[in-house]
């Protein structure tokens, strides 16, 4: 089947039809009102307006065919080339219908290396079944995607053995590392606990870089590895230690807390941590009746809400790029979608976004508690759920929910968390550079240790 689109947007088809009442907006990836297209088995693709060609095989100039047999992850089953993006509509393969809408990333493209890892097709193929299911994403994660992953999941999880090096990574990492070869996953607070406890030798930290450097505050005698150094965080970048000792001066004799979402340098200057799971019970336990909270200053109105009449909370002004994107606007579009299809729209929001947005939702937490409320909602009929947080936490609802969960929205995905691939993971295990090797200076390690060792002692009190 061929049919075109405007006057220069040739597609080829296989097994596939089109969705009229999906009208697409197209950026440098498909989108829709609500975000890309996202089908009853979160099949996910991607439209750019370049043409789109097998690497391995094609020059990135030449006009390209490419089918459904001959691509995975961010490519779509069709060929274009000289693409024009006006009126394109959506591409599903079969007979899908949409269920629901969402963006969610790219999965991770084909390897460029060998492995150095000989492996049989016996093992290759045991090793796609349990990433495709563990993962929970038969079209989008299918079993050809799995496949490709299979040599670098095998071969990490051997070597993470053989050097004594347990594998912790945040929810936002993209699911081959969470389901493929991370011995732990959780938020910040869990994993900081975990990255204290854990009896290897060696930490890998797949994330960005503040959580490493926790990691190294905590088990100082560890190598630590972080396998993507420039993976940052607008948070820990928008607040460095002169900032901290301004405000001290400023406010003095004031306690300060800490979003963990910041450096080392930063912490030591600070009287306790937090985390987004336990920020208002913390800052409701530290004395006086003010308190100085940085740097995140969405999170921090949240708190000045909650603890209004009872302390005056001073703030700093940065925030998260991911979560500060969303708005109470498309919370109210999609309730009012989810309402013309007999649906009951439960919103899930990060407290890092804005107070609007917070408040046009149903519940308020951390990005674990906000999975583990999705997965109870997800098992009750009638119920459909939108999750105001990085994509990370849509995709581990997908695979750990006991049912089909329905999510509608969008998620925001964030380009640090992403930056990290099996392949940096793989090559920070053989061989770390000087700069995947967290190091700091031991006085920043004994003032910050301080503030993460009151976090924990409030939060267990």
């Amino acid at each position: 089947m061929d049919r075109s689109f405007g006057d220069k947007i040739p597609l080829s088809f296989k097994r596939a039809r089109i969705l009229d009442s999906a009208k697409i907006l197209c950026l440098d990836s498909i989108l829709s009102s609500f975000g890309c297209l996202y089908l009853l088995e979160t099949l996910f693709f991607r439209i750019a307006g370049l043409p789109i060609h097998d690497p391995e095989t094609t020059s990135a100039s030449a006009p390209t065919w490419i089918t459904a047999a001959e691509v995975h992850g961010d490519q779509i089953p069709c060929g274009m080339t000289n693409a024009r993006l006006d009126g394109l509509k959506g591409i599903a393969l079969w007979s899908t219908t949409v269920e629901m809408t969402m963006r969610l990333p790219p999965i991770p493209l084909r390897p460029k290396k060998s492995v150095g890892l000989e492996m049989n097709d016996e093992e290759l193929s045991a090793e796609a079944n349990r990433l495709m299911s563990r993962i929970g994403q038969k079209m989008r994660w299918s079993y050809d995607a799995c496949r490709i992953i299979a040599p670098l999941t095998l071969r990490i999880n051997q070597l993470k053995e053989q050097e004594d090096v347990i594998i912790i990574a945040h929810t936002y990492q993209t699911p081959d590392i969470v389901y493929g070869v991370a011995d732990a996953v959780g938020d910040s607070y869990t994993l900081s606990k975990i990255a204290r406890d854990s009896p290897q030798s060696t930490i890998l930290f797949s994330s960005v870089r503040f959580m490493a450097e926790t990691a190294k505050i905590l088990s100082p005698e560890k190598r630590v590895i972080h396998p993507s150094p420039e993976a940052g965080c607008s948070l820990s970048e928008g607040i460095d230690a002169s900032d901290v000792q301004a405000l001290k001066a400023s406010y003095p004799g004031i306690p300060v807390a800490c979003y963990i979402n910041t450096t080392a340098a930063v912490k030591a200057e600070c009287d306790v941590c937090v985390t987004s799971s336990n920020y208002l019970a913390i800052a409701e336990k530290l004395p006086g009746d003010e308190i100085i909270f940085v740097p995140d200053r969405l999170m921090g109105l949240h708190l000045k809400k909650h603890l209004e009449g009872r302390k005056t909370v001073h703030l700093h002004d940065a925030d998260c790029e991911v979560h500060a994107a969303f708005s109470s606007d498309s919370i109210h579009r999609q309730r009012r979608e989810a309402e013309k299809r007999g649906l009951q729209l439960k919103v899930l929001a990060h407290p890092e976004c804005d107070s609007e947005v917070l408040e046009a939702s149903d519940f308020v937490g951390s990005s674990e508690r906000i999975l583990t409320e999705a997965k109870k909602l997800g098992v009750q009929d009638g119920v459909a759920v939108m999750m105001i947080t990085e994509c990370g936490t849509a995709e581990r609802a997908i695979a750990e929910s006991e049912a089909p969960i329905e999510l509608m929205g969008s998620c925001s995905m964030c380009r640090h968390m992403k930056r990290t691939h099996l392949e940096d993971i793989l090559q920070a295990i053989e061989s770390p550079t000087s700069n995947q090797i967290v190091e700091i200076e031991d006085s920043i390690i004994r003032r910050a240790r301080v503030s993460l060792d009151q976090m924990f002692a409030l939060s267990d009190a």
